[in-house]
């Protein structure tokens, strides 16, 4: 008969793991997938936070660029305020190049532009629109011919627009900017 290596014998059974080993080892493998866990879990929320506060950050940058365009572009429309402009308001009516009437105004959580007629909607679905304060100067027509009003018109825009992504993934940026017409009225 010939001899087996004994490198290649079948272990007898008290070469086995013990209680304590197997013990040990499935607690230190709980620990290493809890932490990995933990660490996807902080990503994902570190993600949608950053989503949100992108989507925010976009969305004011929009409404901001696009009225500093209209302001810029057009001419505060002063006609327009029944009862004489109150600074603070939360709407803007504004006159484009085309002497059309633009009315800029926060409706709920929207803030809507009303052009011939047509609301177009400014801010996405996945933002709203929490605060929003005009701020016209000055508050009476400077291109009359009384002059009572010898300034450059501008606006003073207060936006803050939050997230939609729940209370623990939202973003909220505040946003103060002012825009000042290119039409320059008489000097007296």
């Amino acid at each position: 008969m010939k001899k087996i290596n004994s490198r290649f014998q079948i272990p007898d059974s008290n070469q086995g793991f013990t209680l304590i080993e197997a013990v040990v080892a499935t607690a230190l493998f709980a620990f290493v997938v809890s932490s990995i866990i933990g660490v996807y879990i902080s990503t994902i929320q570190l993600d949608r936070k950053t989503r949100a506060l992108r989507t925010v950050a976009q969305n004011a940058r929009f409404i901001s660029e696009y009225l500093a365009k209209e302001v810029r572009n057009g001419t505060i429309d002063y006609g327009s305020y029944s009862g004489g402009l109150v600074s603070g308001a939360n709407d803007l009516y504004l006159e484009d190049q085309t002497n059309t009437i633009e009315h800029i105004y926060l409706n709920g959580t929207d803030l809507f532009l009303d052009k011939n007629g047509v609301s177009t909607n400014l801010n996405t679905a996945t933002t709203q629109i929490t605060n929003l304060k005009f701020y016209v100067s000055p508050i009476g027509d400077p291109y009359t011919s009384t002059k009572n009003y010898n300034e450059q018109p501008h606006v003073t825009m207060l936006l803050e627009v939050t997230s939609n992504y729940g209370t623990n993934n939202s973003a909220k940026i505040d946003l103060e900017d002012t825009y000042t017409t290119r039409t320059y009225p008489a000097r007296q």
